[in-house]
């Protein structure tokens, strides 16, 4: 009678080990399946893809804003600055202003410095009878001024909104 308890005692364990591996094999095809329409998808959607993948991405180098330092160091034979506050409540319209000028420009480069920015202060000044365009020591400009530089030198200057408008836009 003893063995025939031993022998139970096998067959229930076997038994439990043999549910453990099908508990075990219905999880793996689960994950498996998961796995597969994770793939399936992934591919589809392009997140996926096996081989190399041209980046046509159009890297574009912003060169249109400068620091108040560099107005007079720039390539161009002949070009325009825009000095003023980008944080000011007049900025719309002078950002208006030069996509206007963008648009419809007859080719002279117009940069833009932001007056707001620290490493500017030092060229601001709050009275117009101090603006002076001559050389970059002593440039001294107004929130909203226009610079036509030329040979590396500014040659004339435009002060306000209506001014700037005039030069650029021939209104």
């Amino acid at each position: 009678m003893s063995k025939k308890k031993k022998v139970e005692k096998i067959k229930s364990y076997s038994s439990d080990s043999d549910e453990m591996m099908r508990m075990l094999k219905v999880l793996g095809g689960v994950v498996l399946t998961l796995v597969i329409f994770y793939l399936v998808f992934a591919i589809a959607k392009g997140e996926i893809s096996f081989g190399k993948k041209e980046d046509k991405t159009t890297v574009e180098i912003q060169n249109i804003e400068i620091i108040a330092g560099n107005s007079f160091s720039r390539s161009e034979e002949e070009y325009y600055v825009m000095m003023y506050n980008f944080d000011n409540s007049n900025s719309i319209k002078y950002a208006n202003l030069y996509e206007l000028y963008s648009q419809y420009s007859n080719g002279t480069k117009l940069y833009l410095v932001d007056l707001s920015k620290k490493f500017n202060d030092k060229y601001i000044t709050e009275n117009e009878s101090e603006v002076n365009i001559e050389n970059i020591s002593s440039l001294k400009v107004v929130d909203g001024t226009l610079i036509k530089v030329s040979n590396k030198t500014g040659v004339s200057s435009f002060i306000g909104y209506e001014n700037i408008k005039k030069e650029l836009l021939g209104e």
